[in-house]
């Protein structure tokens, strides 16, 4: 109990003390790609044909509760009634709930502070206070755990775009597939290394300002379906191996689900929710799909 009071009355104090001025690097802006090159540039969703196979349809979502992008829903509500299952990125339930929150915290006697370094975990932790994480907790995160969560809008605690669906295809009894499962997932965000997770973990708190602001701009990307405008700013900033991370994000994830939505396809018509930076260029899902011989088409 003693050290239990110790620790957290350190919180306390650190909480009170001025935050310190933190190394931060400045941004480097990439020669943004010519748009001409990204292939499935507008639309949110898409109709998928095989070779004498059933219609299904693919929709990009985005993993946030904006009222803005919620909306969006009315526009896919025909097509998703029309299917006879659903498939979303990963199966979430309370058990999967619950393995994503044990691995987003070290459970060794780790903290934030050995990996990141002081310094760079209590200004985490003070940004990590936005979104309702208590000091105590934020100090024992992973650095990917932390970076991920500063990575979304502020202020955002209604149930995200994927989720509604996937409470819809329940209310409607649907078959419900997963593409990858939480491990996988989790995977993605251990296998960028320590290094690496610290160096995206700094660069977004050092510009947690302008990331949030530029949250804005992704939101209204989204719902005006420029799928362009969303990939140029995905590969926006040259810093913390932009490189290394849009491959473990996207292009290794793109092709294990095109791989996988082939089965799923030939079974009947599917829904298939995946977030929308999947879908477009020349190593996104549809021109992945489009390589195995299906035929995709933009409808909204």
């Amino acid at each position: 109990m003693g050290a239990r009071a110790a620790c957290c009355g350190l919180l306390l104090l650190l909480a009170a003390l001025p935050a310190a001025a933190l190394e931060c690097s400045p941004l480097v802006v990439n020669q943004p790609a010519d748009p001409a090159t990204i292939s499935h540039g507008h639309g949110l969703l898409w109709r998928i044909n095989g070779i004498g196979g059933a219609t299904s349809y693919l929709f990009g979502t985005m993993h946030v509760s904006d009222p803005r992008v919620l909306d969006v829903l009315s526009h896919v509500a025909t097509e998703f009634a029309a299917s006879g299952q659903f498939v979303l990125e990963v199966l979430f339930d309370a058990e999967v709930a619950a393995k994503l929150r044990a691995a987003m915290f070290y459970q060794d006697g780790q903290r934030l502070a050995d990996s990141a370094g002081g310094e760079l975990a209590l200004a985490a932790a003070r940004r990590l206070a936005d979104f309702g994480i208590p000091a105590e907790h934020a100090l024992t995160m992973k650095p990917w755990a932390a970076f991920t969560t500063l990575s979304m809008p502020r202020g955002t605690n209604s149930v995200p775009l994927d989720l509604q669906l996937l409470a819809r295809a329940e209310r409607a009894g649907m078959p419900i597939h997963g593409l990858e499962s939480v491990a996988e997932q989790i995977a993605v965000f251990e296998q960028l290394g320590p290094a690496l997770q610290v160096a995206l973990l700094r660069e977004t708190v050092c510009n947690f300002d302008l990331f949030q602001r530029e949250l804005e701009a992704l939101v209204a990307a989204y719902v005006a379906r420029d799928l362009v405008t969303l990939m140029i700013a995905s590969d926006r900033y040259a810093g913390a191996d932009q490189a290394a991370l849009l491959d473990a994000l996207l292009w290794q994830r793109n092709q294990r689900m095109a791989a996988r939505l082939e089965p799923l396809l030939a079974a009947g018509p599917t829904f298939i929710a995946i977030g929308a930076l999947h879908l477009p260029g020349p190593r996104g899902v549809l021109a992945l799909l489009e390589q195995r011989g299906y035929r995709v088409e933009a409808i909204y």
